[in-house]
């Protein structure tokens, strides 16, 4: 019983120093609380970000901006559904560009971004739902021809939209990865566009 229990102990022991020699990433923990902050700001809560950025140590200022970064591009995403989920990140970025006192002119056109990036987000369900109705307008003379072939084969008349098509779903896959290819490379290149006016090397 000695025996185990002295075991037991160095492991715990042996444990405890491999906890201790663990370093945490000063910077890491830094990108953590600036992508707490920017939740905090997304859902709507009271948040001094000058006061926040303020009380940074110089040299941990971009660490915590890029965690704010982190946090409000995590809600500039495609949208799947009417409404516009990104607002609140967009009022965000432009909140930190006032904190971070950048130029009036950065100001501006960091305006400029945010509103052909605010664009782009609103015509993406218009775009798709025009693409699947052409699709469907396409498959609307296939549909015919197959319900006419089936009600042949068996005597019994039925209704087949253009969407019951074996394929339409297939290419209605087709054609909104793709979709999504291009607004997705168009989202990437205006993040990198506003993360350029946030590095401060």
């Amino acid at each position: 019983m000695g025996q185990i229990k002295s075991t037991m102990e160095m492991v715990l022991a042996r444990a405890e120093r491999l906890c201790s020699e663990v370093d945490i990433d000063p910077a890491e923990d830094v990108i953590q609380r600036g992508m707490k902050l920017g939740a905090a700001v997304l859902s709507g809560q009271v948040v001094d970000l000058d006061e926040a950025l303020r009380s940074l140590a110089p040299v941990d200022t971009q660490n915590f901006v890029q965690g704010l970064l982190r946090t409000f591009y995590r809600h500039i995403q495609l949208p799947r559904e009417e409404g516009h989920p990104w607002e609140g990140a967009l009022a965000g970025l432009q909140r930190l560009a006032q904190a971070l006192s950048l130029s009036g002119d950065a100001q501006d056109q960091l305006s400029g971004v945010l509103n052909e990036l605010r664009s782009i987000l609103g015509r993406y369900l218009q775009h798709r739902q025009q693409l699947e109705k052409q699709l469907e307008e396409g498959f609307s003379m296939q549909a015919a021809q197959l319900q006419q072939s089936l009600a042949q084969q068996t005597g019994m008349k039925m209704k087949i939209s253009p969407r019951q098509h074996p394929k339409f779903a297939e290419e209605w896959q087709r054609v909104q990865a793709q979709l999504n290819d291009q607004y997705g490379n168009a989202l990437e290149h205006y993040k990198t566009s506003i993360s350029s006016f946030f590095n401060q090397s």
